[in-house]
Formats: structure tokens, C-alpha cells, sequence
């Protein structure tokens, strides 16, 4: 039997409207999300105003080493924030703090090992992506200084999902937004006063990252005293637990950089403005989307405070809500997107290929977000509900099986835009199956919850 929660972590997320959790967390974890894409988005905006195909490329090319390390720190984030908020809906108070600590330690090491790789692989990257010449040494540039400080960006992530688990939303959004002002407010310093180009956007993206990581550790330690130092057995002890879930979970989230990986590859055939444009795409999806890619983490710790207190109607409430959200909100941005794909071709001074590319992806490509939208929400179940390797087999399956066939045979059919159909072909294909699966789940932990319930028969 579950502890009631202490006055000091109450489990928030097991009484009220779950559908009313599912829009608070979701809609200001995604201003926080979308603000940490919102830092990208503007560098990438500036650069493009120096009218300098090779640079804007440069940064989108680089963008896809720094999209693995983010993979990386996104798992964290999500393994932490499931076993503290299973603690708090538990009771267990000194769990959660040492489980916290354990998390913040292991995601600034496991980063700055992935940064050591990434600068190890960081020519070849280029070469898969058709760098060469001056595109080549920008992006190398871009690449070497900002690196080092993405263990710092682990860290951050990982502060935003701890305080997700301890209910304090606001604290969560206000992290990357600071971030964003501070790149709205530097960057044109850096980029155009100082006259540095891409070197000054990354020394702001680089300071941005530092103070993402301070503020955050302000909030868990300063704020909500969330964190205890755990003893060295403890913290083996606490991080096998989490690696349950984060290893399962950084897989996952690394097949999204794979597939964008993949994608881009068969984009940069067409050239350094097709590039440029599959640059500006990948930007404007989280900040259209960016509300669909927090479902996971958002719902996550709704889900896993009422399994922690065994309310498996209300984890089944939570996803059905969860599916309903997606649903509204994608056929809200797409419609969107398509009225002002000129505004968003204007603001990046595209033209050819580099135009076609956004406006495929404002007709075409964001209508999949329906479909990847279920799978996000079923990466929540999964990940809390104890079978974080479901969400990795699924999430592979569609940024592989669901993009590298259809984008080959969609640019055999269509060239350029036969990509962009592949993608959207794929992304259906692979959507619905995942969620069928995170119900199914349900239903078989509710089976199993009720039949331990029932009273042993007499001898």
C-alpha cells in the first residue's frame, strides 16, 4: 500500500481533472520547450540575414551533432522526472531528493562524454552531410565552441523535469525562457555589432547554456530544496534505477536525430539552399510543434504519480486526454502554418529551393504531426508505466523503417518534394500502432492491479 504524500512533495497530479493536469503541464512545459528551440530558431534567423547561403547552412549542418547530444540529455530528463515523481506520489520524500541529485551528477558526466564523441566524429558528420569548402569550416567553427558547454545543457534539461515532477510548472517554463531573451538580446551584439557571424552566434548559444544550468539548480536547490547528495552506494543504487528508464529513453529520443539525420541527408543532394531550407524547417517544427513534443514529458508525470498511487483510471484518463490534445492542437497549427508559409518564406529571405522546402513543410509535412503526436503521448505511458523499451522500439521503427524507404522512393517519384510526401506517408504508417499498444498496456497493469487486490481464499 502506498504512503500517504508528505506536505513537503504532495502528490498533485492524483486528484483534480486530469485533463486540466494535461493542459497546464503540457501548455507551459511546451513555452519552455519551445523556448529552448526558440534560441536556435532566432541564431539561425540572424545568420540568415547576413544572406550567406554557406553560414546558414553551416549552423543547420552543425544543429544535427548538437541534435544527438540533446537526445542524450532529454532521456535524463525524462528517467528523473518518472522516478522522482513516482517518489512524491509515493511518499517517499528522501528517495526523490537522492534521486535528483543522482540525476543531475549522471547527466553532466554522461554529456560530457557524448561531447568528447561528438568532437571525435564531428568531420565525418560533415562529410554525411555534403559540408565542404567554406560551408564546411563554418560549421566546424560553430561545432568546436559550442560543444563543451552541452553537458551544461544536460544539466538544464534535467532541473526542467524535476521540476515538472515536483508540479512547479511555472519555475519549468521560466528556465528556457530566460535563455531565449538572453539569445534575443545578445545575439544581434555578438553576430552583427561585433561583426563575429557565426562565431559570435555561437559564443551567445554557449552562454545561454551556462546560465540555463545555474538558474535551473537555483530553482531544485535554492528554491525546492529537491536535491540531496547521495552516497556512493546510494547513487549506484539510484542510477541503475534511473538507466532503466534513461537508457531505454536517450535511445528514443536519439531516434528523432537519426531520422532527422537521415532526412537531411537525402535533402543536402539538392544542394546548400535545400539544406538552408531543411535548416529552417527544423526550427519552425518545435515552435509549432513544440506543444506536441512536451506531451511526453508533460503527461509523464501526471502518469506516473497515479500509478505510483495505483489510480489506474486516471492513468488511463490521463492518456485519453493526452490524444485529444494532440489532436486539437495539430489540426490548429497546421491550418496555421499553411496561411502564413509566405510571412515565414519572406522572413528567412528564401528563395528556390530553400522556399520550396518551407513550403512543403507548411503544406505537407506538418499534417504528420497528427500522427507522431500519438506516438509522443505514448512514450509517456511507456516510460512510466514500466516498459521504457516499447517507446525505444517504436520510436526506431518510425524515424527508419518510416523515413528512409518513404524519402527514397518519394525523391525517385518527385524529386525535392517526393521527400516531404515520404515523410508524411511514413509518419502515418507508424503513428497509430504505438498508441494502440499504451492502452492495451493499461488495460493489462489494471488486470494485474485488481487481481493482487482481491482477498486470498480461505485455506
Amino acid at each position: 500500500m502506498s504512503k500517504p504524500a508528505t506536505n513537503g512533495m504532495k502528490a498533485v497530479f492524483t486528484e483534480g481533472s486530469t485533463m486540466r493536469h494535461v493542459v497546464v503541464m503540457t501548455t507551459t512545459s511546451a513555452i519552455g520547450l519551445m523556448a529552448i528551440f526558440f534560441v536556435d530558431a532566432i541564431t539561425l534567423f540572424y545568420i540568415s540575414q547576413l544572406n550567406d547561403a554557406a553560414q546558414t547552412a553551416a549552423v543547420g549542418r552543425a544543429s544535427y551533432v548538437l541534435g544527438f547530444v540533446i537526445g542524450l540529455s532529454v532521456g535524463f530528463m525524462i528517467g528523473a522526472s518518472a522516478m522522482v515523481s513516482r517518489s512524491i506520489g509515493a511518499g517517499d520524500e528522501e528517495a526523490a531528493r537522492s534521486y535528483s541529485g543522482t540525476s543531475l551528477i549522471s547527466a553532466f558526466a554522461f554529456g560530457a562524454i557524448v561531447t568528447i564523441i561528438g568532437f571525435l566524429l564531428t568531420d565525418w558528420f560533415m562529410a554525411q552531410l555534403k559540408a565542404e569548402g567554406q560551408a564546411l569550416e563554418y560549421a566546424r567553427t560553430y561545432l568546436f565552441i559550442v560543444l563543451p558547454t552541452m553537458p551544461f545543457l544536460g544539466v538544464g534539461m534535467v532541473t526542467m523535469g524535476l521540476l515538472r515532477s515536483k508540479g512547479d510548472a511555472k519555475r519549468s517554463m521560466y528556465l528556457p525562457l530566460i535563455g531565449g531573451a538572453l539569445t534575443a538580446a545578445l545575439d544581434p551584439i555578438f553576430i552583427f555589432v561585433l561583426g563575429w557571424d557565426v562565431v559570435g552566434a555561437a559564443v551567445v548559444s554557449s552562454i545561454m547554456r551556462i546560465t540555463f544550468a545555474a538558474l535551473g539548480l537555483y530553482f531544485v536547490i535554492g528554491i525546492h530544496n529537491m536535491v540531496a547528495l547521495p552516497t556512493l552506494d546510494r547513487f549506484f543504487k539510484d542510477l541503475k534505477n534511473i538507466l532503466k528508464i534513461a537508457l531505454p529513453t536517450v535511445a528514443t529520443n536519439l531516434a528523432a536525430p537519426v531520422g532527422a539525420f537521415l532526412i537531411a541527408q537525402a535533402v543536402a543532394d539538392f544542394g546548400d539552399a535545400a539544406i538552408a531550407g531543411q535548416s529552417v524547417v527544423d526550427r519552425l517544427v518545435p515552435l509549432a510543434f513544440g506543444v506536441i513534443f512536451a506531451l511526453s514529458g508533460a503527461v509523464g508525470p501526471i502518469i506516473g504519480q497515479n500509478f505510483g498511487a495505483f489510480k489506474m483510471d486516471r492513468v488511463r484518463q490521463a492518456l485519453t486526454d493526452g490524444v485529444i490534445f494532440n489532436l486539437v492542437y495539430v489540426l490548429i497549427a497546421w491550418s496555421l502554418l499553411f496561411l502564413a508559409q509566405d510571412f515565414v518564406v519572406r522572413t528567412y529571405n528564401a528563395t528556390g529551393d530553400m522556399a520550396l522546402v518551407i513550403r512543403l513543410f507548411c503544406v505537407v509535412m506538418a499534417g504528420s504531426f497528427l500522427f507522431n503526436g500519438l506516438m509522443f503521448v505514448s512514450n509517456a505511458a511507456f516510460n512510466n508505466l514500466g516498459k521504457p523499451l516499447y517507446a525505444t522500439m517504436f520510436n526506431w521503427a518510425r524515424q527508419t523503417l518510416g523515413v528512409v524507404p518513404f524519402v527514397y522512393f518519394g525523391a525517385q517519384w518527385a524529386g525535392l518534394p517526393g521527400i516531404y510526401w515520404g515523410i508524411a506517408a511514413g509518419a502515418a504508417l507508424f503513428g497509430v500502432v504505438p498508441i494502440i499498444a499504451a492502452f492495451a498496456l493499461i488495460r493489462k497493469l489494471t488486470a494485474e492491479q485488481a487481481t493482487q487486490a482481491e482477498p486470498s481464499p480461505a485455506a
